[in-house]
């Protein structure tokens, strides 16, 4: 097992090696439906991240257990190494790299979270899932890019079983994306 605090600093570095912002500040959006050991440890590292529900009021408390969480990596990143570690087979959230604040990121994705089909069903689309997220993004016109992206510098897929994380990073011609390989740097 890595250092803990090595997956924080390898992750810390990853805009700065897509020649992005490397004032961007990581984040997590953690997915507790994907998997029922998330939400109790994610209770467990609570005093020692920051972590927000995307969901607010009734819908929060009634899908405590299996909704996304706006996570700050902000202690010594033992949340990460057991994400990575523990989680390595399972599809349990997505990286973001941004300037944005805490909160404002997460007004962002909450913006994003329920979308209107064409019949005018409101559905909870689930961005922070990184199947949907690694499909959906290269499929996306520029304008839609920059809402989805908004404050966001750069998404990471975590590749399942591996130390790689899928990039998307938007440029004038759409979404770029690359694999990059944690396990140097741990």
């Amino acid at each position: 097992m890595a250092d803990p605090a090595d997956y924080l600093l390898a992750l810390l570095d990853v805009p700065s090696r897509l020649g992005e912002d490397a004032d961007a500040t990581l984040f997590c959006v953690v997915d507790t439906a994907s998997d029922p050991l998330i939400y109790p440890a994610l209770t467990q590292f609570a005093a020692e991240e920051r972590i927000v529900p995307l969901y607010q009021g009734e819908t929060a408390a009634r899908l405590a257990a299996a909704a996304p969480y706006l996570v700050e990596p902000i202690a010594d990143g033992e949340l990460l190494a057991w994400l990575f570690e523990e989680m390595a087979e399972t599809s349990w959230g997505i990286l973001v790299w941004s300037t944005a604040t805490l909160d404002a990121l997460r007004a962002h994705f909450r913006s994003l979270s329920r979308v209107r089909t064409e019949d005018g069903t409101v559905m909870l689309f689930r961005l922070y899932d990184p199947r949907v997220l690694a499909a959906f993004l290269p499929s996306c016109d520029a304008a839609q890019l920059k809402t989805v992206f908004g404050p966001v510098t750069v998404f990471g897929v975590p590749v399942i079983g591996t130390d790689d994380i899928r990039m998307f990073t938007q440029s004038a011609d759409g979404v770029l994306e690359k694999e990059v390989t944690l396990e140097p740097l741990l």
